[in-house]
């Protein structure tokens, strides 16, 4: 069963900085990269990829792999629907892989790339999600929310063994 993991992310006033900016010029490039799709009508991933990619890169100065990311992030939105033009919000979550991420449980910090290069950030985390990121499989997403920055990693555990249920059962639908 795929859960996600909570983690908040400790960060310097200059690596908050850097990780403000990656935001930004990362949703900046997202909105160019949807402004392209939109006029040319390229909604595939590859061949917006050819379109985008070196001018993504040198125009937003993102490496390789964050090029990659926006488009990515621009053709996820556009699979809902193709008749919107999507637009990205300037501090919009980032999708993060391990080329760009990287986990370190045991210390508490994760590298990952920003703006102003690799960082080394501190996270908090309680032991429930430490033993959740042990089985961390594929995307980290980066979110800015209340002013806090959070890490949301996708986890993989096993599903427990169904309860037989005798007698009654109760169901608490929250009214």
């Amino acid at each position: 069963m795929k859960l996600t993991a909570k983690v908040k992310l400790l960060p310097t006033p200059e690596q908050r900085g850097y990780l403000l900016d990656t935001l930004r010029r990362f949703n900046a490039a997202c909105n160019y990269i949807s402004e392209v799709a939109w006029e040319t009508r390229t909604f595939k991933q590859i061949p917006l990829h050819h379109r985008v990619y070196h001018t993504v890169k040198d125009r937003f100065d993102l490496s390789a792999q964050m090029a990659v990311r926006a488009n990515a992030k621009v053709v996820d939105a556009y699979k809902l629907d193709k008749r919107v033009k999507r637009s990205f919000r300037e501090l919009g979550a980032i999708t993060y892989d391990d080329r760009v991420l990287s986990w370190k449980l045991a210390a508490s910090t994760v590298s990952i790339w920003t703006v102003g290069g690799r960082q080394t950030i501190p996270f908090a985390a309680g032991e429930y999600q430490r033993r959740l990121l042990a089985t961390r499989q594929g995307e980290t997403d980066l979110a800015y929310v209340g002013g806090e920055f959070y890490l949301f990693a996708t986890v993989n555990i096993e599903e427990p063994d169904p309860v037989e249920v005798r007698g009654v059962l109760g169901v608490d639908l929250g009214i």
